[in-house]
Formats: structure tokens, C-alpha cells, sequence
């Protein structure tokens, strides 16, 4: 199984990006819903009703591109890692969120470099998967 080489970067580039994905949707979901000031301008209100914050808030989560790029990305991410085995789960672990490197890897897994290469493929194929299915 081939994809082209920008499809192969871009898989790579999300895998490499989880970790600024998950603090970047924390960061502008907070940012967004941390602005609250209410309005008292002594007008009686509906009770139960979607107030103006309320709704621009929600507005300003779904339009915001970036939000919605890294909760993309990360939607893959996760995907993918629900259809692999735990070898590639633990490259995944140990090479893209702790940054360790390929030969502390496969020491640690006791496998040759072929394996972890073929397991590491396996991995970048599967992101590359779900990235085609969100677009």
C-alpha cells in the first residue's frame, strides 16, 4: 500500500502535532467561554431561553477554523488508534507524544528495525485513513 508524499507528510505532520492539538483545543474552547459578561441593562428576560452570549459563544466555537483543524486532526488521531495493534499504539506513545527516538524504541519493544518500520507505517496508512474520511 503507496500514498503520495504529501499525503505521507500530512499524516506525519498530525501525528507530530497531537500533543499542540490537544493544549491548542483546550486553550481557545477556554479563551471563548471564559468571556462572560452579563448583560444587566434591567430588561425582563425569557426564562429558559438561548441568551445573545450564549449563542455568539457557540457561534464563535463552530466558525473558529482553527479549533476546528485541530479537532479535526486529533479526531484522526484517535481513530486510527482504535483500529491498531498495541505495537503501534506504543510507537505512537513513545515517538510522537514522548519524543523518544527510533532506537530507544526498538529496544524497548525488542523488535528489528524492519518491524518497527512496517509498525510505524502501519500507523502513518491508518491517520492518512481517517484524515481522508473527515474531509
Amino acid at each position: 500500500m503507496k500514498i503520495k508524499k504529501e499525503e505521507y507528510n500530512k499524516a506525519v505532520g498530525c501525528l507530530k502535532r497531537y500533543n499542540y492539538n490537544c493544549i491548542n483545543i483546550i486553550n481557545i474552547q477556554e479563551d471563548i467561554l471564559s468571556i462572560s459578561v452579563p448583560q444587566n441593562d434591567g430588561l425582563p428576560r425569557a426564562p429558559y431561553s438561548v441568551s445573545d452570549v450564549v449563542f455568539n459563544k457557540v457561534v464563535q466555537l463552530q466558525d473558529n477554523e482553527e479549533l476546528n483543524e485541530s479537532l479535526t486532526e486529533y479526531k484522526a488521531v484517535v481513530q486510527a488508534l482504535q483500529l491498531l495493534d498495541k505495537d503501534s499504539k506504543y510507537i505512537f506513545e513513545k515517538e510522537f507524544r514522548e519524543n523518544k527516538n527510533k532506537w530507544q524504541i526498538i529496544s524497548d519493544m525488542n523488535v528489528s528495525e524492519e518491524t518497527y518500520k512496517r509498525r510505524k507505517h502501519k500507523l502513518i496508512y491508518a491517520v492518512d485513513r481517517e484524515l481522508k474520511k473527515m474531509t
